[in-house]
């Protein structure tokens, strides 16, 4: 008998955690035709250094293997939202704020940010 192979704990999508929002946003960032990004997400980094820092390629990259940033919450329209954060090369924290649409499987980027100035 071979060793059995482990499936992953179903989402509990009344009461998100951390892990469960880590793992659908890495999951569902695979596929990057799943990702919206709105036209809000960089004007953050826009009005700070006058162009984008962080390209969407790096974005992608973020939300396919960084790590949620604090607790899950629910957004002004019930949607969960969490901070997907990813050191990058020179030492520096970027984020991700990301809208999780559960029954579209799509995720929504809201914000591009680097963590150490919030």
């Amino acid at each position: 008998m071979g060793n059995p192979i482990p499936f992953p704990r179903p989402i509990r999508w009344t009461e998100l955690r951390s892990d469960e929002a880590e793992r659908t946003i890495r999951e569902w960032a695979q596929d990057t035709s799943r990702v919206l990004i709105s036209d809000h997400a960089f004007e953050r980094l826009d009005e700070r250094f006058g162009e984008p820092q962080i390209d969407t390629p790096t974005v992608y990259r973020i939300l396919q293997n960084g790590q949620v940033f604090g607790d899950p919450t629910k957004n002004e329209r019930g949607h969960w939202q969490a901070t997907m954060v990813l050191r990058m090369p020179g030492g520096r924290d970027a984020g991700v704020v990301t809208v999780i649409l559960k029954d579209d499987k799509k995720l929504i980027v809201r914000t591009v940010m680097w963590k150490d100035l919030d």
